[in-house]
């Protein structure tokens, strides 16, 4: 009996054994991004969001940082890398991979936006949970989706202050549907990546650049740029900004892992960044008059001429994605009626 009991009692550790390895396995995800690593995205969001999830998961998860696309590829291959399975999370922006997050970039268009980053976040967040989950973000959990501050027009030589002025500019854009809104206003898109603008405007290669705020300061296109026009209160636009994760990743997870990602993840972190980017205006701002340049305010009427001017750039969204299989008179309502919920003017 007493060897019997021996017996048992091995037993019981050798099952044991095995479930307490399993209760403290550890996570390695990889996390590539565009981004500089002195850039606010890793500074302020990227990196402490990795700490956050390893001192709750108690050192458990362990998200490596990989900026300035250190593992290879171009900025427009991040969303393949992470279907790939090469990544277990990206940050990227919809417009560097053309037509992949074309619904999300609907809600980049003129006059689709807030004017704060707060609220434009969560109320960017809730429209692709509702609305993209099924379609453009299958397969990926997504950990936040924010937006920019205000977005607005900066010309090197000629002031915009009525939409006859576009009329001959060559404006940088970073996606296709403000793109198509600057063809609208009567302008010439052109796609330059964020790192060659200053230069292309220092050269007369374009005239201009439709881009926010907080960017002008970290890039000094303050100094390329004499004029900043933007309509009063909230700005032009606001670009949209994705940190996502592989559903397959996420899923590797047991629960309570899965409950930290959960915790650091939606439209509460979303808000909270946006917070975090509404800081950054002033300085922006406050940098370009200490240049000496001039910031002109597009007053009600002339605002309500663009908003007017830009509806063909709707049209041609809405008609995309009805090609894709998709009610984009519905999605274009979706829109609009969340946007105005948080705050759209």
């Amino acid at each position: 009996m007493k060897r019997r009991h021996l017996m048992g009692a091995g037993l019981g550790l050798t099952l044991a054994a095995p479930l307490v390895a399993k209760a403290q396995q550890q996570f390695t995800f990889r996390c590539h991004s565009f981004s500089s690593p002195t850039a606010l995205d890793h500074t302020l969001h990227l990196d402490r969001w990795a700490e956050r999830v390893a001192q709750q998961s108690q050192n458990r998860i362990k998200v490596e940082m990989y900026p300035a696309m250190q593992l290879g590829g171009q900025p427009r291959d991040l969303p393949q890398q992470l279907e790939d399975g090469v990544v277990d999370m990206i940050w990227t922006v919809p417009g560097f991979t053309p037509g992949r997050f074309i619904g999300t970039e609907g809600i980049e268009m003129p006059f689709m936006n807030t004017g704060l980053s707060a609220s434009m976040s969560a109320a960017a967040y809730e429209y692709a949970a509702n609305n993209l989950a099924d379609s453009e973000y299958r397969g990926i959990k997504i950990i936040s989706i924010h937006s920019t501050d205000r977005a607005l027009v900066h010309t090197s030589r000629k002031p915009v202050r009525t939409q006859d002025d576009f009329k001959g500019l060559r404006l940088r854009v970073a996606g296709r549907w403000i793109g198509e809104a600057v063809t609208a206003l009567g302008g010439t898109p052109v796609g330059i990546p964020l790192g060659g603008v200053y230069e292309a405007t220092a050269r007369n290669q374009v005239d201009g650049f439709l881009i926010n705020w907080a960017i002008t300061h970290p890039f000094r296109l303050y100094e390329v740029a004499k004029y900043h026009s933007e309509p009063a209160g909230t700005g032009l636009f606001q670009g949209m900004l994705l940190t996502l994760m592989s559903q397959r990743s996420y899923n590797r997870l047991p629960a309570e892992l899965k409950a930290v990602i959960d915790a650091n993840s939606g439209g509460g972190l979303s808000r909270q960044l946006g917070e975090i980017w509404d800081t950054q205006t002033k300085q922006a701002v406050d940098a370009a008059r200490a240049a000496g340049n001039e910031i002109i305010e597009i007053g009600p009427e002339e605002k309500a001429r663009w908003r007017n001017a830009v509806a063909p750039a709707y049209e041609a969204w809405i008609g995309e994605m009805n090609r894709r299989g998709r009610n984009g008179r519905a999605l274009f309502d979706q829109m609009t009626a969340i946007t105005a919920r948080h705050g759209r003017a």
